[in-house]
């Protein structure tokens, strides 16, 4: 009996060049997939938080607007403003009333009389320099304002922009209460 190892089992004792850099090219190659798709998957989730941030904004300044106009026994635009006389239901009727700024921010004040001009003490509730998360904006596309009046009924279209999503809102409600005849308080 040899006490010498065998030629094939010598062979199989550590790793070659070629077997290190083939080890080395797909561990590369799966670590790029990787990052590529954790990078895919970031961009997905900014995409879909702007969009969801830009949906809800729309979403509680259009419910707000057509539950308001809705209880309204008259409406007035004014520019960029929209006045509306509404009825509360506990409290009798407030002024209430949405603005545009030029700075992109969508603001609200309400109140027992005349709002006066757009000021400080409008709260706003789409504010592109919001500090809270979510920040977005509101744009008019083309001419005109964003809101429209034909008798009683109110038509409103803007863009509310969060991040890289856009989303349009259009629609239009109609002014339902009975009048109080104190409309003249509001305008």
């Amino acid at each position: 009996m040899s006490s010498r190892p065998s030629a094939s089992r010598t062979q199989d004792t550590g790793v070659t060049l070629v077997e290190l850099i083939v080890y080395v090219a797909v561990s590369a190659l799966f670590a790029g997939l990787m990052a590529s798709l954790f990078i895919a998957g970031l961009h997905s989730q900014s995409q879909t938080r702007d969009r969801d941030i830009a949906t809800g904004k729309a979403q509680v300044v259009t419910d707000m607007l057509q539950a308001s106009i809705r209880n309204a026994d008259a409406v007035h635009v004014d520019g960029g403003a929209l006045v509306a006389h509404v009825a509360t239901g506990t409290t009798g009727w407030e002024c209430r009333g949405w603005a545009l700024t030029g700075a992109g921010a969508l603001v609200y004040k309400h109140g027992p009389g005349l709002l006066g001009a757009v000021d400080s003490t409008w709260r706003p509730l789409i504010d592109p320099a919001g500090t809270q998360v979510g920040s977005a904006s509101v744009t008019v596309e083309g001419g005109g304002g964003p809101f429209t009046v034909t008798g009683a009924q109110v038509g409103y279209r803007f863009t509310v922009t969060a991040g890289t999503a856009a989303i349009p809102i259009t629609g239009t409600v109609t002014a339902q209460a009975k009048a109080d005849g104190t409309v003249g308080s509001c305008w």
